[in-house]
């Protein structure tokens, strides 16, 4: 039996390979350099996996932006930006999330939040306070870290 991989899931183990070169990198708001002297937040890691590979423009950046923008909005400005390249896709139970999909979950009024998926409930996101790290979610059940038992959107590059 041959096992035929196909453009996008070569593409999935792309972003998930480069979404891990960037565990351990702190967390700095509105940053956007991999590595341990370097710093990022959820947003910009995600964004700078995905353009990394290829899928995103280098071109693109939303910066700058204060860093509790999400504490006294209800415009959701991040879900915006990740809408301008990737679709929102149902998420589990109906659709198992993908590798290399994000999922973004509400903190505050706004999905301020987001991280790429390696094995859903498994992601790798940056986290305030912390650094870039591989996350299962499903256990991330109180205090700060409650993502598990807030709403969550899920985005994927493909359709």
């Amino acid at each position: 039996m041959t096992l035929v991989l196909t453009e996008e899931t070569v593409m999935r183990q792309r972003l998930v390979a480069e979404a891990q070169s960037w565990i351990g990198t702190p967390y700095i708001s509105n940053g956007l350099v991999k590595g341990k002297r370097g710093g990022t937040d959820c947003a910009m890691f995600i964004l700078g996996v995905y353009q990394a590979v290829g899928l995103i423009p280098p071109d693109f950046d939303p910066r700058p932006y204060p860093a509790q923008w999400h504490v006294h909005r209800t415009e959701e400005v991040y879900v915006r930006h990740v809408l301008g390249w990737a679709k929102e896709m149902l998420g589990p139970p109906g659709r198992a999330p993908k590798p290399g999909d994000v999922v973004m979950f509400k903190i505050g009024h706004v999905h301020a939040h987001g991280a790429i998926i390696t094995e859903w409930p498994n992601v790798i996101h940056a986290m305030g306070g912390a650094k870039v790290m591989p996350d299962d979610v499903s256990k991330s059940t109180t205090g700060k870290r409650a993502l598990w038992h807030v709403p969550q959107r899920f985005f994927s590059f493909w359709g």
